[in-house]
């Protein structure tokens, strides 16, 4: 398979697991269902992805990108707030909303799923931390372990997601961050 074959199938292969989950529901997906809609073999998606969780969760990387970092453009309070607003978008998008609570529903329960999914978010935690930490040097930010501060900026959107069904939006998003820091300066 070329190059160019090899990522025109993983994009429709991506494609085709968000298409999928949003239509039938995380835990109605299959490997073998996933496959037949990108028109694959069942063994090419195992090739790339060693379950249906891992793959899941590359799709919504790829298609949301790295909202859960912390970008830096030298102001901590706004980097952080967007930060926030970017994950909120991301759990209240009707698309991927399903998506993302079948993939933490599914975590509680299936080992690969948990692993993939920790992964990722092991993946984003160090460069978060040593942003919150550079902040809380400079002043920036309170004294507050790192791990708890980005623990508390992000866990209200998965409450509101899986358990209230409250609005999530950028005012919350505003509401998250203030309730965190403290009022702004």
């Amino acid at each position: 398979m070329t190059e160019a074959r090899g990522a025109r199938s993983r994009t429709r292969i991506l494609q085709s697991a968000l298409e999928l989950c949003a239509e039938r529901g995380y835990g109605a997906v299959t490997m073998e269902a996933i496959a037949t809609h990108a028109k694959v073999g069942k063994p090419t998606l195992y090739r790339w992805w060693p379950s249906k969780a891992s793959l899941i969760l590359d799709a919504l990387l790829e298609d949301s990108g790295d909202v859960f970092a912390v970008p830096d453009t030298g102001d901590i309070r706004a980097d952080l707030r967007t930060m926030v607003v970017r994950v909120c978008e991301l759990v209240s998008d009707p698309r991927r909303k399903p998506v993302l609570s079948g993939v933490i529903g599914g975590a509680q329960t299936d080992p690969p799923t948990a692993e993939a999914v920790r992964g990722i978010h092991n993946h984003m935690r160090p460069k978060n931390q040593q942003r919150i930490v550079a902040a809380q040097r400079a002043g920036q930010l309170p004294s507050m372990n790192p791990e708890v501060m980005e623990d508390l900026l992000i866990s209200a959107m998965w409450y509101r997601l899986l358990i209230s069904g409250a609005a999530i939006g950028p005012d919350f998003a505003d509401d998250v961050v203030e309730a965190v820091l403290g009022p702004a300066r």
